[in-house]
Order: structure tokens, then C-alpha cells, then sequence
């Protein structure tokens, strides 16, 4: 894609609001409670005000196809699961989401390990309910019963290098939401997310594919059966 093209695309500023309810149930250990929720107190005082979730995203057409890549916008991804899942439709739904990087400028050192700790408590719901929010705008926005969306690195099929290809269908990420991609392929600000969305007559839903057993984010078990369909690798009953 060339450099001086111009890309269409849209920002959107996500309304969050901390749920402290919902991050006490954190807090398992009776005798410390008083205490932790001092500490998040503390920081949801620093952070409510501060709170910018942000995301972007743009329609992006499919421009090749084979059996295990596809390209998007002449950027090639290689994936036998988005050339199956996009074989049909001709468009899909780029996007990068993030809590943003006003939580990660507040003065909490991470040598302050509870308040941190409560900090990162914090980043963590602002991003799964702004990306929450997000998914249902974008799935109202374009009138999909359904939507499935697809992360780099969740599943080997779509790894984490996939990031690189994924950010090139933007510009200026940083300068528009404050995203960036750093050198080893994560996002920054780390409670960030970004993907592939889009509708083609069926769902699923990516944690089906994913093989991490200990993901935070896990909303699915993961399902062998789907992951042999799609032809990749397949989890062994005694891992």
C-alpha cells in the first residue's frame, strides 16, 4: 500500500465506567480486603477521571484469496483460517481497541506492587468493557446478527506476527488513538487489542481455536473439533 495513500478511517471514543463492585470480587483473601480496597480506592480516584478508551477501525476489501492466505487491501495475511472464514465476503472489519494510555501515564510505579497491582485491575475492565461496547457498535454499526472477530496470536494458525500486517491497514495509530506496536510484535498500552471483524453467514468464536488454557479473557472452551476443521493444530487429550 502506498505510504502517501489515503486510508478511511474512523475513531471512536469509548464511554467506560469503573465498575468498583465488580473489582473487590478480585480480592479472595478476607484478612487483606480492608486493605486492597484502600488501595483500589486510591486509584479508581486517579483513574476515573483520566479514563479515554478509544478504538479504530476501517472496511477494508479482500483482494486475494488462496488456501492459506489471504489479502486484504493488497496486505497478505497467511492463515488457512481467514482464507476459509473469508472466502465468501469481500470485506471485513480491520480495528485496534485500548484502555488508553492515560491509565498508563499515571504516577503508579510498579515498584508500588498493590496499587499496581489494583491499576492493572482497573486497565483490565476498561479494555473487556470497552471492547465489549465496541463489538456490539460495530456489529449494530453494520447490521450483522452475528460477528466473529479474530486476534494475531491467539491460535498458531493466526500468530502473533500477524500484528505487523494488521497495523499496516492503519495510519498514524499513535498519533490517532496513542497504539503502538512495539518491536516484539505486543501492543502498547499492553491492556490494548486489535483484529479482524466480520460476518459471513455463520460465528464462532476465536477462543474455540485458541490453545492458552489460562487466558483471563477466555469466554469458550477450546474446541478440537472446529480446530480440525479449520486444518490446524489440534490439542492432544493428555495436554
Amino acid at each position: 500500500m502506498p505510504e502517501n495513500h489515503k486510508i478511511e478511517q474512523y475513531k471512536l471514543d469509548i464511554p467506560v465506567t469503573i465498575d468498583r463492585t465488580e473489582l473487590v470480587k478480585q480480592f479472595k483473601v478476607e484478612r487483606t480486603r480492608q486493605m486492597m480496597e484502600k488501595y483500589l480506592d486510591e486509584v479508581i480516584a486517579l483513574a476515573q477521571p483520566v479514563v479515554r478508551a478509544k478504538a479504530l477501525y476501517r472496511i477494508a476489501g479482500i483482494t486475494g484469496r488462496g488456501e492459506d492466505w489471504v489479502e486484504i487491501e493488497g496486505v497478505r495475511f497467511n492463515s488457512k483460517v481467514l482464507s476459509k472464514c473469508l472466502a465468501n465476503i469481500d470485506t471485513v472489519i480491520p480495528y485496534v481497541f485500548t484502555c488508553g494510555k492515560e491509565l498508563e501515564d499515571l504516577p503508579v510505579p510498579s515498584s508500588d506492587r498493590l496499587r499496581f497491582y489494583c491499576l492493572d485491575l482497573v486497565k483490565m475492565q476498561v479494555a473487556m468493557m470497552g471492547g465489549a461496547w465496541f463489538m456490539n457498535y460495530l456489529k449494530e454499526k453494520f447490521n450483522f446478527p452475528e460477528v466473529t472477530h479474530l486476534h494475531p496470536g491467539e491460535f498458531s494458525d493466526l500468530p502473533i506476527e500477524a500484528q505487523v500486517p494488521l497495523f499496516s491497514l492503519f495510519q498514524n495509530t499513535e498519533e490517532t488513538i496513542g497504539v503502538k506496536l512495539t518491536s516484539n510484535k505486543t501492543i502498547y498500552p499492553v491492556k490494548s487489542g486489535s483484529g479482524l471483524l466480520f460476518y459471513n453467514g455463520t460465528s464462532f468464536v476465536s477462543c474455540e481455536l485458541c490453545l492458552q488454557p489460562h487466558c483471563a479473557g477466555r469466554r469458550v472452551a477450546y474446541n478440537p473439533k472446529l480446530a480440525e476443521k479449520f486444518g490446524i493444530q489440534v490439542k492432544k487429550k493428555n495436554d
